[in-house]
């Protein structure tokens, strides 16, 4: 059945190609809705070639002048050189081999087509494509006698076929079975245009000089639409890929046993601030500059623990867990690695604030327990002390009412002064707690100290006892700047300066001095005395008990070293002694601060 409009022929073989140009654009469109997976865009350009092509080729066949044929056969070739570079790259996505795809291929395949079909529109001027062409007055189809160049164009056009082939086909070796029967589909599917371009090619064709390659073409688009709606082919492997894989908040990378990056996903991404385009086909330190070394010791291990890791991202530590699971191919050999990377930064900050608490809560404890060994060994001697000059007040309290009462008058002024003596003593108790309690629970910000105004400070409050002692206090000319608080300090050299004549020779000759450690940027600042010394054993007493050696002689709490190595420890230093134990040579305290 033919009716002829003008110069076309309008024949059953016309409407097919016209029906099949029509579907192919029909899932051009459908296949568009998928555009967020690039796999996709491939497969429906790929249509959209097909579509163009049954089109342009339907108006050859119907064409009754060689001329016309000539010139849509010409158009058709947008078809033919790009349907098939559309359908490998379709291929290499559906794949998972997005590394192959670089945008030095893709140039080099749109450009090789490119130049082919320049070539075939210019083939009258070259006849490399098409040698000669006449009209098949029988069947009013096309008889092309070929040249070098449309044999160039077929090499081309199938080793896209058959890599594309290859590549879906190796796909049954990597799936789970149940994805067997969509991949052997979808291989059949694409089989159909091979067969139907070798018929044309070689002339096996029912009708002579037809070629049946677009509508085959379309028949594979029809195929895979049913695979998609029947099996969700796509939306298992690519799409499946695209929804999980990306929407997942862990960054995932697949590596090959050359620790290559083959592919990513945006969390990977956007978790370690890269492109894409920088890091596919790069080596894994691509992604992990900063950690090269341990990257690299990562490539001949098959099985790793977790690894913690930390990265600088705008000016912000992010803390990361790695994991590394090894992938084996059918024959269990290692093929590459999945890293799987995953954001701790919120978990990791949390566990450092809670370890920085124990830290305190720890250091609290500590403190609290310290005070309470303190106190255990402090309350014995106080509570003697206290009980002693109470005793003493009310013993004297009874003399003078007893004096008073029998008129008495002429030993008052001895009893009142023991009565002063022993409420001094008191104060000098409760000064000394309530000091201790302050350097416990009190913070304070230390700040440049002006060493000599401070030990001045202390000479005024020991003025009494310096002058009855008659002590000499050989002074430095030079007292270097260390950091404190100079009221806490102004007690250690109190502490220092009245244990130094206390225990000194008759009469002491007290010496004070400095030494600065420049390399941990600290100043020591000692009080040397010329009593009888100390033993080791008594050394390692200080400044941990309530200790008065030779208290026969002596009064005090023992409390002072204890004070001061509470103020000192604080203000961020140190406190010591240094004694041979030789008489006259004494012993020398010391107490260390920073400098800045």
């Amino acid at each position: 059945m033919r009716h002829e409009v003008g110069p076309y022929l309008i024949t059953p073989l016309l409407l097919v190609l016209v029906f099949s140009g029509i579907a192919g654009l029909i899932i051009s469109l459908y296949l568009l809705k998928y555009k967020r997976s690039t796999g996709l865009i491939y497969l429906a350009l790929m249509q959209f070639g097909t579509a163009a092509w049954a089109f342009f080729y339907g108006l050859e066949y119907a064409a009754t002048s060689l001329s016309l044929k000539i010139f849509w056969s010409k158009l058709s070739y947008l078809g033919i050189v790009f349907t098939p570079v559309f359908f490998y790259l379709f291929s290499l996505h559906f794949a998972s081999k997005h590394a192959a795809i670089t945008r030095k291929l893709k140039i080099g395949l749109f450009s090789l087509a490119s130049i082919f079909l320049l070539l075939v529109l210019t083939n009258d001027l070259h006849f490399l494509h098409w040698a000669s062409y006449s009209i098949n007055p029988e069947f009013n189809t096309t008889n092309y006698e070929y040249g070098i160049l449309f044999w160039l164009v077929f090499m081309f056009c199938y080793t896209l076929l058959f890599l594309s082939i290859i590549n879906i086909v190796s796909l049954i070796f990597e799936f789970p079975e149940n994805f067997h029967t969509q991949i052997i589909l979808l291989t059949m599917a694409c089989i159909f245009p091979v067969v139907g371009n070798l018929m044309y090619i070689f002339n096996v064709s029912p009708v002579p000089g037809f070629d049946w390659t677009p509508i085959f073409f379309v028949f594979s688009g029809l195929a895979l639409t049913f695979m998609n709606v029947r099996y969700g082919t796509f939306d298992l492997v690519p799409i499946a890929r695209n929804k999980f894989l990306d929407m997942l908040p862990d960054g995932i990378a697949v590596v090959d046993r050359h620790q290559r990056i083959v592919d990513v996903n945006p969390a990977f991404l956007r978790l370690t601030q890269q492109d894409r385009n920088d890091i596919l086909g790069k080596s894994l330190v691509t992604a992990f500059p900063k950690v090269k070394s341990l990257m690299e010791q990562l490539a001949p291990k098959e099985i790793l623990e977790p690894i913690e890791l930390d990265a600088e991202i705008h000016g912000e530590t992010i803390y990361f867990d790695l994991r590394i699971t090894p992938l084996y191919d059918p024959k269990n050999n290692l093929s590459g690695q999945l890293i799987t990377l995953r954001d701790i930064t919120e978990k990791t900050v949390y566990e450092q604030k809670i370890n920085q608490t124990n830290q305190q809560l720890k250091q609290e404890i500590e403190e609290k327990e310290k005070l309470i060994a303190d106190l255990d060994a402090f309350d014995h001697t106080v509570a003697h002390d206290l009980k002693n000059i109470i005793g003493a007040i009310v013993t004297s309290t009874d003399l003078i009412q007893s004096e008073v009462e029998q008129q008495n008058f002429q030993d008052l002024g001895e009893i009142i002064e023991l009565i002063q003596l022993s409420a001094n003593k008191s104060l000098h108790v409760i000064k000394e707690l309530l000091t201790l309690a302050s350097v416990r629970q009190q913070d304070v910000k230390s700040e440049p100290v002006d060493m000599l105004r401070v030990f001045e400070e202390s000479e005024k409050r020991l003025a009494d006892m310096i002058k009855t002692s008659e002590a000499t206090i050989i002074k430095p000319k030079d007292w270097p700047s260390a950091y404190g608080y100079g009221p806490w300090i102004e007690e250690v050299w109190v502490n220092f300066l009245s244990n130094a004549i206390k225990y000194g020779g008759k009469p002491p000759v007290i010496e004070l001095g400095s030494t600065q450690f420049y390399s941990e940027k600290k100043i020591r600042y000692w009080i040397k005395d010329n009593g009888d010394g100390l033993s080791p054993a008594k050394q390692k007493k200080l400044f941990r008990k309530y200790e008065r050696f030779n208290q026969s002689q002596i009064e005090g709490t023992g409390l002072g070293l204890s004070i001061v190595k509470r103020i000192v420890e604080k203000l961020g230093g140190d406190v010591g002694v240094i004694s041979n134990a030789i008489p006259g040579e004494g012993c020398i305290f010391y107490f260390t601060l920073p400098q800045d």
